[in-house]
């Protein structure tokens, strides 16, 4: 039997705490041809487990072109949290997540 896969892709985003921490992704078709994202807003919330009501981050999300960047603030997060990242298009009101994922804070040594 086949398995049709909807999820989005996951990561597990490992950060050191107090690092400027960015990940910048490019949205590409199956054919690696950049996709038109003239109509998608863009948006991430971070939670401490994917099922909690309260958001403890909003993340900063800025698109250029076929490019995503996501800034994070990991100073207050705890040492394991989840996130996702959700586009909506503003035309047709479609919501497509482009990543998800666990954000793996390290303890940093020199503060």
């Amino acid at each position: 039997m086949e398995t049709l896969n909807l999820l989005p892709p996951s990561v597990e985003w490992q950060t050191y705490r107090n690092d400027t921490t960015e990940l910048t992704m490019l949205l590409v078709d199956e054919n690696d041809a950049a996709l038109d994202l003239t109509d998608w807003n863009f948006a991430g919330k971070v939670r401490e487990y994917p099922s909690d009501t309260t958001v403890i981050q909003t993340l900063v999300v800025t698109k250029n072109e076929n490019a995503i960047t996501v800034i994070l603030d990991n100073s207050d997060l705890p040492v394991t949290s989840y996130f996702d990242i959700e586009g909506v298009n503003s035309e047709n009101a479609k919501v497509s997540t482009v990543l998800r994922g666990r954000i793996q804070v390290e303890e940093d040594v020199t503060r």
